[in-house]
């Protein structure tokens, strides 16, 4: 614990420790305890000495002796500095039991950097999980209330009686954005019987434990959360293994669907029925469009599906729009609270972007010539199922799962557009959705070849899945009260050059969700100096930003990221309309299982 700041925990890194020195230390400390130890035995032994002794020869009553009475107080006071000096603040003893704490926790360090060395993954959390048993009482009745949970199993059989049923209750909702996307997330797990069956059987717990995970007071949601999604992944498993072919696209890449984990797996299969649902609701998906903030022209890709990362279309480098003079991040909590601002600065575009993702580039001029890059990507801002708006519910599951999204096209196109060159140093950040859209990126081979990202931020962002490259300095922030980095169910890697710092600000005096932008700056404040371990990272991340260097100048620029549609198709209600119901059933064949199945396929 730093004073008022939260406890930390980093894993990973490449720091070089003689664990052997360590533990010579933890057994001199011992040692030395133990000889404080002997030390108070021996005054023990004098103080019964001292008592046991005769008393000097008593003068006739006749004849005053005043020497008696000065001999019993110097005993007195000599038997009391004895007793001061073995036991209470500032003893011997009190001495001994903080050298044996401090050689406790020398031989915990020595043991946790053991760990390491065999690339163990970080623990979940700092105080471990809660049983998520203990969700399974309790009255659905206190979480909801009496009406609501009363109307739950109802809405559930409206929304999986029919399309056309689902359709009209979402329509009678199309005032509130937040209500919708509630539905279309509900219609996507209903839309199955398998997803359905897990929703039914876990009802009681499932609603229990968001509530308790939106209180967020005891930091241990971010490990509950990811060994529950654990076990649920693993009971969802065979069902997405069934309904995915033998190899999927991850990235740009081709690769055996056995090599995913069941979590990825899972959300492979719900990104793909929520691009169906969606395409019902808001149109097929028709292309990317990445418009230079301030500037003119823009480029328009295929969907991400057809061209990943959009590495295939062309686009004209130079299209930045008008960039404005910034300043270049001078440490953690300052980039987590810029690319906040960032995310913020959409309400100030004007028409035309309210369904748009923003993002923002910054080109660092160097004193000495180089030129280097920062790129921030902030976090979901809409939980709809495919509208023109990137930064939503299926780039989450899309990322997660990790199929191509819009995101990622739209972030690569404005690097290219911006006109980063091969070489030319690039730092990436991203909160949240961001984090997983930055880190998907870092970890593709074709971006490696062509850009040198030597750096990677996140904070709060599910990113267990991005085999990120080992040369790569990697950094993720994780809040132990905040599940949304337990969504990927399983633990984020670590290794020589990639580290998870696990924050704890439950007893902080903080505002606001812990997964949300401010808290992380908050929790950050003074992280570098606070962790040598994450020296490398820090000059790593600096060399890009420009941190700490003199005649540095930053220039950013912004761009909006819109999802393209197609409304025909859509459906519109009425008996007359002959186009497709909406449905969360996928778009791509299903391959027929074989006969003798065998485990993984």
């Amino acid at each position: 614990m730093w004073g008022v700041g939260p406890a930390v925990v980093v894993a990973g890194g490449s720091v070089s420790v003689n664990t052997a020195d360590l533990d010579s230390l933890a057994s001199s400390l011992t040692s030395a305890a133990g000889s404080l130890d002997d030390a108070r035995t021996l005054i023990a032994n004098a103080v019964t000495e001292v008592n046991m002794a005769p008393p000097p020869p008593i003068s006739p009553p006749s004849i005053p002796n005043p020497i008696l009475g000065g001999i019993d107080l110097e005993k007195s006071e000599a038997l009391q500095a004895l007793d001061a000096l073995s036991m209470g603040p500032g003893s011997l003893q009190a001495v001994a039991d903080t050298l044996r704490g401090i050689a406790s926790d020398v031989t915990a360090c020595s043991q946790a950097h053991s760990l390491a060395e065999g690339k163990a993954a970080p623990v979940n959390g700092l105080v471990g999980p809660v049983d998520v048993r203990a969700f399974d009482s309790g009255l659905l009745q206190m979480a909801l209330g009496a009406t609501t949970a009363a109307q739950f199993p109802t809405i559930s059989a409206l929304l999986a009686s029919s399309p056309a049923a689902s359709w009209l209750l979402y329509k009678l909702l199309e005032d509130n954005e937040d209500s919708q996307a509630a539905v279309e997330a509900l219609q996507l797990l209903l839309s199955d019987p398998t997803t359905e069956q897990w929703v039914k059987e876990d009802l009681v717990r499932i609603v229990l434990l968001t509530r308790w995970l939106k209180n967020a007071k005891t930091g241990r949601e971010a490990s509950t959360v990811q060994t529950y999604l654990q076990q649920v992944s693993q009971r969802l498993d065979p069902w997405a293994k069934q309904r995915l072919p033998g190899q999927v696209t991850v990235g740009t890449q081709t690769v055996d669907t056995k090599s995913l984990t069941p979590m990825q797996r899972v959300a492979m299969v719900l990104g793909a029925n929520a691009a169906s649902l969606g395409a019902g609701i808001y149109g097929t998906q028709s292309g990317i469009t990445v418009t230079p903030v301030g500037g003119s022209g823009a480029t328009v890709l295929p969907p991400a599906a057809k061209d990943p990362f959009g590495l295939a279309s062309a686009v004209k480098p130079g299209m930045t729009g008008k960039g404005k003079e910034s300043k270049s991040p001078q440490s953690i909590s300052e980039t987590i609270t810029h690319c906040q601002e960032v995310q913020s600065s959409k309400n100030s575009l004007g028409q035309g972007y309210e369904e748009a993702g923003v993002i923002s580039i910054q080109r660092v001029e160097h004193a000495d010539g180089r030129v280097s890059w920062v790129v921030y990507v902030p976090g979901t801002t809409d939980w709809t199922v495919g509208d023109g708006e990137p930064q939503d519910l299926l780039t989450n599951l899309e990322g997660v799962g990790g199929a191509p999204t819009a995101m990622e096209s739209g972030v690569v196109t404005a690097m290219r557009q911006a006109g980063i060159q091969p070489g030319e140093e690039v730092a990436l950040y991203g909160h949240s959705q961001g984090g997983i859209t930055v880190s998907n990126i870092a970890a593709d081979p074709a971006i490696q070849e062509r850009y040198n990202i030597t750096t990677v931020l996140t904070a709060g962002a599910p990113t267990a899945g991005a085999d990120i490259p080992d040369d790569v300095h990697a950094l993720h922030l994780e809040n132990t009260g905040d599940a949304v980095p337990g969504l990927d169910a399983a633990p984020t890697p670590t290794g020589p050059n990639r580290q998870v710092a696990m924050l704890d600000t439950h007893q902080m005096s903080t505002s606001g969700y812990p997964h949300s932008s401010s808290v992380y700056a908050q929790a950050a404040e003074g992280l570098e100096d606070k962790a040598p371990e994450l020296a490398e990272w820090n000059k790593s991340f600096s060399h890009a930003s420009g941190a700490g260097e003199q005649g540095t100048t930053a220039t950013e620029y912004t761009f909006a990221i819109q999802r393209n549609t197609d409304p025909n198709g859509v459906y519109q209600g009425g008996s007359t309309y002959r186009g497709k119901v909406p449905s969360a059933q996928p778009s791509y064949p299903r391959p027929t299982p074989s006969p003798q199945s065998t485990g993984e396929h």
